[in-house]
């Protein structure tokens, strides 16, 4: 039993460690992130994708996801868990690329640094001359540059939301397709539920009280459950951060990110990958 992780080196200080999971660390590709296979996906949009072989090695898959709210994709859960877990940067940002090209605007930038600061690859930089530079092969496109600037400087203006959702879905089947059906199960962890993704490094007030673990060996079950579970209703007052606020929507991720979080796990089913009709089984 062994645990894949992009970067083992500062596991340890994510609370991951032997000591803590009893299980051993891998690097999902290999110390030097060269230890990867490519995969083809059978669509023209991403014709392929690079998947860390720690991941092919395993005899059974376990796909543990935190779910929160995601300014990308409406959500992040399982789904997404394993199409940017499972790959390496170059896939990510093949990924995030789906939706546009990042586009920096020199009138409105007032160059206070926020989008080097956030910068978790340190892939731009601004010139001697002050002009704002990314160095493609580090970027991986996660936007948290995007987001941070005060001003809106920098954005994505042709921004497309579907494809890119589309896209996860379909790294996600891609790697569920290289183990049998009965060797994948799936565990959301619906605990601590908030509006931004781990990634960013930071945490905030939970939204809504905490529900519980949901789990199945079917993705789109898992996925539209939680979903489900996630009651607007419920919202804790005083618990989301500015600038965010309640907007149009059905679900809470939707009325908070402007984007539907069920488009992945519809596109998931689409392609064959489960079904979205589920009950539930109450373990205590």
């Amino acid at each position: 039993v062994f645990i894949t992780d992009g970067d083992v080196g500062s596991a340890a200080s994510r609370g991951y460690a032997v000591e803590t999971v009893g299980a051993e660390l891998v690097p999902l590709c290999g110390a030097d992130w060269k230890a990867v296979r490519r995969l083809p996906t059978g669509w023209p949009a991403l014709s392929q994708a690079l998947v860390g072989e720690e991941i092919l090695k395993a005899d059974a898959l376990v796909n543990f996801s935190h779910v929160k709210g995601h300014g990308d994709c409406g959500f992040g859960g399982a789904c997404k868990n394993l199409a940017m877990g499972c790959v390496p940067p170059e896939t990510r940002r093949d990924l995030h690329q789906l939706e546009g090209e990042l586009v920096w605007n020199k009138a409105k930038c007032t160059k206070c640094r926020k989008c080097i600061e956030v910068c978790p690859t340190n892939a731009n930089s601004f010139s001697d001359g002050g002009e704002y530079r990314i160095f493609w092969h580090d970027c991986k496109l996660c936007q948290h540059c995007v987001l941070a600037c005060p001003v809106k400087a920098i954005d994505i203006p042709r921004r497309s939301f579907a494809i890119f959702q589309e896209g996860l879905a379909r790294v996600a089947k891609l790697i569920l397709d290289q183990f049998a059906a009965d060797d994948g199960f799936n565990i959301n962890v619906l605990t601590h539920i908030t509006p931004y993704c781990d990634c960013w490094g930071l945490t905030t007030p939970a939204m809504v009280p905490d529900i519980g673990i949901m789990a199945s060996k079917d993705i789109v079950a898992v996925e539209e459950a939680s979903l489900d579970s996630i009651d607007v209703k419920k919202v804790i007052p005083g618990s989301i951060p500015p600038p965010l606020r309640l907007r149009k929507g059905k679900h809470l991720f939707e009325k908070l990110h402007a984007r539907d979080p069920y488009l992945q796990v519809r596109y998931l089913e689409k392609l064959g990958s489960g079904t979205s009709n589920y009950k539930l089984v109450e373990v205590k």
